[in-house]
């Protein structure tokens, strides 16, 4: 049976008709559909084994058309990571991204208020218990990156988009099944950090300031420095994958895959060949 560390709710949003439930169908189904169909929501289970653990993925496909946009309820939003997907091929489907960008970090803004209230009211009591909840993941996904000749998104836009918001980015295409299992893995693996982390903070007691002699408060060291330095590493970086066909090692340090993409991450682009 799979435990609350197993399981990660994923919410798909974006505008109509940019591929969601493509995307999604993919996934679960591998299955391609090309007929559109208007989704209100529709709700997906799925196991995945990432990085040698099994995950339970549970899937909510959202309504993009502006019209049903005002069903999305309070358990939509407390999922653990949003797939934020438009359409290269339309412009306006990036724009309409920053309506569903507003609500999540609202509710990022809101998690953060009340787990700094539980930890104030449980004081001692908190340390070693999981308190609150982790601030949501988000990942932007260019979709349709298959129709190249149709492209009116270039992918430094979307990918400055994703940098202005804090998200990763990934192009993909629910067609040709390019970066749809990478995506996803991105995700779990970006949801299990963000849980490592934000517990951390609640186990971890907080050392107090030593005074000097100048009377200016001293830095107390980490007591956990290798997890500051990766954390610092991890802020520093988002990693990004778009079509194209890339072979050898993986940026995670797994084995080639044949996976369709290429990595961007911190200063500059870096090809994955061998």
């Amino acid at each position: 049976m799979a435990t609350s560390s197993d399981k990660i709710s994923i919410t798909i949003c974006g505008d109509g008709g940019c591929g969601k439930s493509s995307i999604t169908l993919r996934l679960v189904r591998s299955q391609w559909i090309h007929e559109y169909d208007p989704t209100i929501e529709d709700s997906y289970s799925v196991t995945r084994t990432i990085d040698g653990l099994p995950y339970l993925l549970s899937i909510t496909d959202t309504a993009g058309q502006e019209e049903y946009r005002g069903l999305w309820t309070t358990s939509t939003l407390k999922s653990d990571a949003f797939l934020l997907v438009y359409d290269i091929t339309n412009p306006d489907s990036l724009g309409a991204l920053d309506y569903f960008m507003e609500l999540i970090d609202m509710e990022a803004d809101q998690r953060e208020e009340d787990h700094e209230r539980l930890l104030r009211e449980l004081g001692p009591s908190a340390q070693g218990v999981d308190v609150g909840m982790p601030p949501p993941v988000k990942i932007v996904a260019g979709n349709k990156c298959d129709l190249k000749q149709g492209r009116a998104v270039g992918a430094r836009d979307g990918l400055e988009y994703a940098r202005r918001h804090g998200c990763g980015f990934m192009e993909t295409s629910a067609r040709e099944m390019v970066n749809i299992e990478e995506t996803f893995a991105h995700l779990v693996r970006r949801v299990v950090e963000a849980r490592r982390v934000h517990y951390q903070q609640t186990t971890t007691p907080t050392l107090p300031q030593k005074e000097e002699a100048s009377g200016v408060p001293s830095r107390s060291p980490s007591p956990h420095p290798e997890t500051a330095t990766s954390e610092t590493r991890r802020r520093r970086s988002i990693s990004i994958c778009l079509c194209g066909t890339w072979r050898g090692r993986r940026q995670d340090g797994g084995e080639p895959d044949g996976s369709k993409g290429r990595f961007w991450r911190g200063r500059g682009w870096r090809g994955l060949r061998r």
